[in-house]
């Protein structure tokens, strides 16, 4: 298997199954403090992007909604809290983060009607149009064949159903930007150290940021994916995006 190394040094030359192998070992090594790795990293914002996420999706009753790459679970217990009944799929392709998840939907008094499905979101297991809602939040950048992803996002969605993607982005400040990606050059690897006992765990992360699309890009590989009005919300100086669409 690749190391994380390899990833680290040169993000771009790695193929899918080489960066889909990377990602698993990344999140086994992470599963356990994820959440509070992430409230520490992003210092706390993370829980406002994602809340301003699920309200831009709006879900109602009785939608079927799919948080794909859901990891924990963060994203399906939120948005069950804007309605009264409805399930909610969470897809993700890694046990130890739906462990951690099933264990949070069980806990929550909004997790009753949360399931969990172990599978690559490169290739979902769900019928075509069957879903109302489709939320992803920090996945599609972990991804090995990002496009993919996308296209099968659009599949499984009804024509007027909605996709909302929450991910970090490139802020459009040239020196904000750099002050950035030193920030998460030295927090992340340091964060990773602390919880994992290796820096390298969250240098991936710090990588798959640095490499990941503009906005804009994103947008645009949304559309050839096959969705239309898209659009974004810059969040925190640009550091994350919110974008969305809609299945024509």
């Amino acid at each position: 298997m690749p190391s994380l190394r390899r990833f680290i040094n040169s993000p771009t030359t790695l193929g899918s199954r080489a960066k889909d192998a990377l990602v698993q070992e990344h999140f086994n090594a992470v599963a356990q403090h994820y959440d509070l790795a992430n409230s520490i990293m992003s210092l706390g914002l993370h829980n406002l992007w994602k809340k301003q996420a699920v309200e831009i999706l709006d879900p109602r009753p009785n939608q079927r909604l799919a948080d794909i790459c859901g990891g924990t679970a963060d994203l399906a217990l939120l948005a069950q809290r804007y309605r009264d009944d409805g399930p909610v799929v969470v897809y993700d392709l890694n046990q130890a983060m739906l462990d951690k998840g099933l264990a949070k939907s069980v806990r929550s008094p909004f997790g009753r009607e949360v399931s969990m499905v172990r599978g690559d979101a490169q290739s979902l297991a769900l019928a075509d149009a069957c879903l109302d809602g489709v939320m992803v939040g920090f996945g599609v950048r972990n991804l090995g064949d990002m496009d993919q992803g996308l296209r099968e996002m659009a599949r499984v969605l009804r024509p007027g159903g909605r996709l909302v993607c929450l991910e970090f982005s490139q802020p459009p400040s040239a020196w904000f930007g750099r002050l950035y990606d030193l920030y998460s050059c030295l927090l992340m690897p340091l964060v990773g150290r602390v919880f994992t006992g290796s820096w390298l765990t969250y240098s991936y992360l710090a990588g798959s940021i640095r490499d990941f699309p503009t906005a804009e890009e994103l947008a645009r590989r949304m559309t050839r994916a096959g969705f239309t009005q898209v659009s974004w919300r810059r969040l925190s100086a640009g550091i994350a995006a919110i974008h969305q669409a809609v299945k024509p």
